[in-house]
């Protein structure tokens, strides 16, 4: 039993390490905690492949984080997983990552879109808006200009993510806000508790 802990422990351990030191892994099999939503960056976990069909734009790992003109993401990309575990359920999020400094409690994402229940085999063949259960519809990117209060004369940052559903299917709640989005507590209110974890893969890219 002991062995077992130190084993799990060291993966948690991990996992915040390569999210918090930006560090790309190769492949990550199992899952065994969430990290929290102030840790997690887009290009620090198993990279996606996102697909701009109309623009034929495709951000990787090779490019994750550049510049990027948001009508090339004016409707939902393709993604594709290639680490996805056979017969799994993943949580596709798409969120603008905000300075916290500009909400009263920290929270730094605006929610474009979330999508739950989406399988695996989705992302072999290339997942798309049709695919899942949509929680909140897609919102195309607007990157903030200097007449915006929270603005900071930066690039817009982006930043798709997916989880993985440990049990199965999930019934999440509605958001109540795209606004300064509280993922912890979204997860958090997901019944049974700990039924996400990740994030598993991210992409992410700047507009501006």
């Amino acid at each position: 039993m002991a062995t077992m802990a130190s084993s799990t422990h060291a993966v948690e351990l991990l996992v915040a390490f390569l999210a918090l030191t930006g560090t790309t892994p190769t492949v990550w099999a199992t899952c065994t905690a969430s990290i929290s939503a102030d840790r997690i960056t887009a290009c620090a976990f198993n990279p996606l492949l996102a697909l701009a069909e109309r623009s034929g734009w495709v951000l990787s790992k090779e490019n994750c984080g550049e510049i990027v003109g948001p009508e090339a993401f004016e409707v939902p990309p393709v993604l594709y997983f290639e680490h996805a575990e056979p017969d799994h359920l993943y949580t596709v999020l798409f969120v603008e990552e905000r300075d916290p400094s500009g909400s009263p409690d920290g929270r730094r994402f605006y929610l474009q879109w979330l999508v739950a229940n989406v399988p695996e085999s989705a992302f072999v063949s290339g997942m798309t808006y049709m695919d899942g259960d949509t929680v909140m519809d897609y919102l195309s990117p607007a990157p903030r200009s200097a007449d915006d209060g929270d603005a900071d004369g930066q690039p817009t940052r982006y930043g798709f993510y997916i989880f993985e559903q440990v049990y199965g299917t999930i019934y999440p709640p509605m958001p109540n806000t795209r606004e300064y989005f509280d993922l912890d507590g979204w997860i958090g209110a997901i019944y049974p508790e700990a039924a996400l974890c990740g994030p598993v893969a991210s992409i992410g890219f700047s507009a501006q």
